[in-house]
């Protein structure tokens, strides 16, 4: 076994605790170089990065790395980053993991990380208790009419706006996995009846954690019965899309759709098409197609839309538990042990 130190270059977070990383690993086979070396692209070259090929203006803006940092890359066996700029590969000749900050992978350059043989993570659920929590504030929001009351107030007239229950309602979930279930938990403490579909689930599948688990062809079914729609799931050809006119006309009249997952599984004009016509009687959206949503789009304007820019989870919540996600993840990489969340390509 090699004695050289294991060089690893976090990226993002700026500020991470490196103690609780050396805690979490113990006595480490070999020894560790780890590199605070920050580094993050503009959203706007992020977004791109998800559409190739990118707009030279773009790149022009891309940020210069300095010495350090590409030293850091040359020597690097292992990054914790938010960006990886396909383009630079060739200055990482060492890299064999990468561990995403977040629990999206889109931007990152799948197919060429897979050629040479390095393998990608995400941070599927480190997110997932805030998002919840953000799910029904929003749905508070909603269903109580939380609106109607500040409306209210700034009018100066004291008068009951009405609102409605959660409990006793149906919520449906689209991709039961560490958001969806958190949803869920959440869920039955507000006294809501749960289904779900999961991409994975089989005829016959049970989940403790719902009171209907169906495979993805339960969509329909999901759609119809359910008062509220969360989208859960991963972005990908399957989901791309996925909630399209077809998929709205067959959800229950006057229901709720939000959406945590990506953007891209909404066909944006279709959703606003349910809006104007009354068929949804609300949508809450944190992700949109285009991010940062443009000031002339169609949705700022949509009736009973609530739109947030992709901000369900509070830095504070995340970090702390991305960085621990890291740090268990890197005492099993040294350990020659599984990794948590790691990215199969065919499944994509």
């Amino acid at each position: 076994m090699s004695t050289d130190p294991i060089v690893v270059c976090l990226h993002h977070p700026a500020k991470i605790d490196l103690d609780l990383i050396r805690d979490v690993i113990g006595e480490s086979p070999r020894p560790l170089d780890l590199r605070l070396l920050p580094f993050k692209e503009n959203v706007k070259l992020r977004r791109a990065r998800l559409h190739p090929p990118i707009p030279a203006e773009l790149l022009a803006v891309a940020p210069e790395p300095d010495e350090a940092l590409l030293v850091g890359w040359k020597q690097a066996e292992i990054l914790l980053t938010l960006d990886l700029p396909v383009e630079r590969l060739g200055d990482m000749p060492n890299l064999r993991w990468v561990q995403a900050y977040s629990a999206g992978f889109e931007q990152f350059p799948l197919a060429e990380l897979t050629a040479r043989g390095v393998s990608l993570t995400n941070a599927a659920g480190a997110g997932a208790p805030a998002i919840a929590e953000f799910v029904f504030g929003r749905l508070i929001e909603v269903f109580r009419n939380l609106r109607g009351l500040d409306a209210m107030q700034r009018e100066h007239v004291f008068h009951r706006p009405g609102g409605r229950s959660l409990a006793g309602r149906t919520l449906g979930i689209i991709g039961l996995g560490a958001i969806g279930s958190e949803v869920a938990r959440l869920a039955r403490a507000f006294g809501m009846k749960t289904i779900a579909t999961r991409r994975s689930a089989r005829p016959g599948d049970r989940s403790d954690l719902v009171d209907v688990l169906q495979g993805p062809e339960g969509l329909s079914e999901l759609l119809g019965q359910s008062d509220v729609v969360v989208l859960c799931a991963p972005a990908t050809a399957e989901t791309n899309n996925l909630i399209d006119e077809a998929a709205l006309e067959h959800a229950k009249a006057g229901s709720v759709l939000c959406n945590v997952a990506r953007g891209s599984l909404v066909d944006e004009t279709a959703l606003i098409r349910a809006l104007e016509s009354g068929h949804l009687a609300a949508a809450i959206l944190d992700v949109t197609k285009q991010e940062p949503l443009p000031a002339d789009a169609a949705l700022w304007s949509a009736p009973n839309i609530y739109l947030s820019p992709h901000s369900s989870i509070p830095p504070d919540a995340y970090d702390e538990r991305l960085v621990a996600l890291f740090a268990e993840n890197l005492r099993r990489y040294l350990a020659d042990e599984p990794l948590i969340n790691l990215v199969d390509p065919a499944r994509l």
